[in-house]
């Protein structure tokens, strides 16, 4: 009998299994179809390169629109159940929001707003609203859910089970005060003393530019400004100024599956902004974060692995003297005067060099691309910063030297 029993369970698991697979199988193909659907819509889409140079961002969401896609199929790649799949589905509610942009900008509308998909699983489709919501031994904020999600919180019941808690954000931890000799008044910021590397005429002087430049932290970065662990957290720095801009420097272990959003300051729609997108393949975010009024600067850090970050001193941002190449975002100091420079970029992003005003906002725009190019642009007279935003590797000589300008009689 108990013979009997042990085959008609074996018999039922393999039947359940079989079932098991054959619904992970639908589920897989339903994705490889919508990939399929987004790839022929863009391959039908009237758009043309440089139809509208009257808008310059109708290219940049053209542009979006086939990152997510090629996006997408790579991500789709070794996926075995809709859970592994999730970053795939973010990926294409990425590229169809910035496909929706290019289609309200050629017809003239306002781009539509994009609502970011549940907070709590993207497999329950894009939010309809703001809830209320306060992980286990963590504060209450406000995040982006589904309707069903919406209806539970509001019963007091928790969000539809997905098997992905492991992934959710938690609030931002507090970060441990730096040792002081003395207190400090309430709300006051600890700030490092002054360590700039100095000339022996007395004049800062800056680290040349180079792809190790962001690597670490400087030794004179505050503890308060710095930050080392690893998994899923929320986290703080202190600025070093309230009413001054941070350059942001974010490196985490693992791309796949793992992302970071800066909460604190927001993003323009209020919404938190991505520094390192889901699914992304890159690990460096390299931001300038304007002041908010705020002395602290907010992070969630959504990932398995090992993350760093840390607000970069300003006199160890690195100076374009020859050349520089890198990957990714970057943020370089030249040092005044017209300098001729030669912009390349290697492989298929978007691509743009800004010059960066006093308050990290970008300024005055001096090449602007896609994909693999090479192009020329001359630096303003004054010295300054460059901010340069891709998704690739690139390279920045100057050429020709430094042409100063003569002083005005």
């Amino acid at each position: 009998m108990a013979t009997i029993t042990c085959v008609a369970r074996r018999r039922v698991g393999a039947f359940t299994g079989l079932f098991r697979g054959r619904r992970r199988e639908d589920e897989l193909a339903r994705v490889d179809a919508e990939i399929t659907a987004f790839g022929e819509a863009l391959a039908r889409h009237s758009f043309v390169p440089g139809s509208h140079p009257d808008d310059s961002g109708l290219l940049a969401d053209y542009q979006r629109a086939l990152d997510a896609y090629e996006q997408a199929k790579r991500e789709f790649v070794g996926d075995r159940t809709l859970q592994d799949a999730a970053d795939v589905l973010r990926s294409l509610d990425e590229g169809r929001h910035a496909l929706a942009c290019v289609d309200a900008a050629m017809e003239g509308r306002p781009r539509p707003r994009r609502r970011p998909l549940c907070f709590f699983d993207p497999r329950h489709g894009p939010s309809t609203e703001e809830a209320r919501w306060a992980p286990p031994e963590g504060a209450v904020r406000a995040i982006a859910v589904c309707a069903a999600d919406a209806v539970r919180l509001s019963e007091g019941l928790p969000p539809i089970e997905s098997g992905r808690t492991e992934d959710r954000p938690r609030l931002p931890s507090q970060t441990p005060p730096a040792p002081r000799a003395a207190p400090a008044a309430e709300g006051a910021v600890t700030r490092q003393p002054d360590r700039r590397p100095t000339t022996t005429d007395g004049q800062t002087s800056f680290p040349p530019a180079s792809s190790t430049s962001y690597e670490t932290w400087p030794e004179n970065t505050g503890t308060q400004q710095r930050r080392a662990s690893r998994g899923t957290t929320g986290v703080q720095l202190v600025r070093t100024n309230r009413n001054g801009p941070e350059l942001l420097v974010v490196h985490i272990d693992q791309a796949r599956n793992s992302w970071v959003e800066l909460t604190g300051p927001p993003g323009r729609n209020g919404m938190p902004q991505k520094i390192l997108a889901y699914g992304s393949a890159l690990t460096r975010a390299i931001v300038p974060v304007p002041a908010d009024g705020r002395d602290r600067i907010i992070l969630e850090m959504t990932t398995k692995r090992g993350w760093r970050i840390w607000l970069h001193p300003p006199e160890h941002i690195p100076v374009l003297t020859d050349s520089v190449a890198s990957t990714g975002a970057y943020v370089l100091r030249h040092p005044g005067g017209r300098m001729p420079l030669r912009v390349t970029q290697n492989e298929g992003s978007a691509f743009s060099l800004h010059e960066l005003r006093p308050d990290y906002t970008p300024g005055a725009l001096l090449v602007e691309g896609e994909g693999s190019f090479t192009a020329a642009a001359t630096t303003s007279r004054e010295p300054g910063l460059l901010y340069l935003q891709s998704r690739a590797s690139w390279s920045i000589t100057t050429t020709g030297g430094v042409h100063k300008v003569p002083p005005t009689p």
